[in-house]
């Protein structure tokens, strides 16, 4: 049997790695390559455009180094239409290179796809593990993803059955390595979730700290190595970070286990009156603070349970049950969320699941979304107290 080829898979130095960034930073991009049409990426549409209708003729793009490629920047560009450029004080009319054939837009996660299974080459993605048992959220749609015929014995096998990659591999008779290309296109897609548990246990997740530690007026100090520094204030219903939206996803997938978690020691001897409720408290000045911006906790706990699912049901629920919300998510949280793209899919969930009852598979079917972000969604409503099970 063929095995995985020695190192990890890195999209950076392959043309999905400038995929991954035009998705990330929203600008459209004009790729060329010798010998393949030309691909414009249109992020703001999440759609690709190309004058090929077949996939297969951008395998070379696919297969490429960034370095390798013409890449030019065209926020202003629309589909199947000339262009003004400005050159200095000067606006140029250009003709579209492609005036005389028209192009096709397709769906970008089909070129996200087929780039991945173009230069994988048997090398599996950094932070993925032959011997880490994984299994499918959804079957990959063979209707319009380009596949060959061992595609959906495996998709067969790993939604059927949790397994190791090796596990597929000895079972199908697959080589690994191909074993290895399906996995790593399923997981660029969103569809792979790692089963080191079946379940969502949120005590092993920041959720679990701020659970524990509710009403203590012990402040947390939270550290995870080159990310900003998090500090939890149950007593003040606060926490506090200057961490920028990819540092806290961060912060909130880390297990309890990777972080530093130490409390945050109040030396001094001095008191203060404080009005709770209608009584008046005497207790110890709280410990000065590094001057970092201040938020609610209820947004990391939400937040947190989000992030930290990745696609793993909170226990105690059921997939087949029917789900509700009664209310949205608190509204300076959602105007954050507007404004950080990988957590934008909320809002069609949520308006989905206020108006209508339904599983959460039928969830992701009626809107269009992968299984764990309905799921991840469902488990931080659900310790929000927003969701109804039925």
């Amino acid at each position: 049997m063929t095995q995985a080829l020695e190192g990890h898979f890195n999209p950076a130095v392959h043309f999905l790695g400038l995929l991954q960034k035009t998705i990330a930073d929203g600008i459209t991009r004009h790729c060329v390559h010798p010998g393949c049409p030309d691909v414009y990426l249109v992020p703001a549409e999440h759609a690709y455009y190309s004058a090929h209708p077949d996939i297969e003729a951008l395998h070379a793009l696919c297969l490429a180094a960034p370095f390798d490629l013409d890449v030019e920047s065209v926020p202003d560009w629309h589909p199947n239409s000339d262009q003004d450029l400005r050159a200095g004080r000067m606006l140029i009319h250009r003709k579209q290179p492609s005036t005389n054939t028209e192009l096709l837009k397709r769906p970008l996660d089909e070129l996200l796809w087929y780039a991945t299974l173009c230069a994988s080459n048997g090398q599996l993605l950094q932070g993925h593990y032959a011997e880490t048992t994984v299994r499918l959220l959804s079957c990959p749609d063979f209707s319009r993803l380009y596949h060959k015929a061992q595609h959906p014995l495996l998709a067969t096998a790993l939604l059927e059955n949790s397994a190791t990659l090796t596990q597929v591999a000895e079972t199908t008779g697959i080589p690994l390595a191909q074993v290895i290309d399906f996995h790593n296109a399923c997981a660029i897609l969103g569809l792979i979730v790692v089963e080191e548990s079946h379940v969502f246990e949120p005590e092993k997740y920041l959720p679990g700290l701020i659970q524990k530690s509710a009403n203590d007026p012990q402040m947390w100090r939270c550290e995870l190595a080159g990310q900003a520094l998090l500090i939890i204030s149950p007593a003040e219903g606060k926490y506090y970070s200057d961490a920028d939206p990819t540092a806290m996803a961060k912060l909130c997938t880390a297990p309890l286990s990777e972080l530093q978690v130490s409390a945050v020691e109040n030396n001094s001897d001095e008191e203060e009156i404080v009005q709770i409720g209608r009584t008046r408290v005497r207790r110890k000045k709280a410990a000065a603070l590094p001057k970092m911006a201040e938020h609610p906790l209820s947004e990391l706990r939400f937040r947190a349970a989000l992030y930290a699912s990745q696609g793993r049901l909170l226990a105690g629920y059921d997939m087949n049950a029917t789900v509700h919300l009664h209310s949205w998510p608190d509204k300076k949280l959602l105007k954050e969320s507007a404004s950080i793209k990988t957590e934008r899919y909320i809002f069609p969930l949520a308006a989905y699941m206020t108006g209508k009852t339904a599983k959460l598979a039928e969830i992701a079917e009626a809107t269009g979304l992968p299984l764990a972000q309905v799921i991840d969604f469902h488990n931080a409503c659900a310790l929000a107290g927003l969701l109804e099970q039925r």
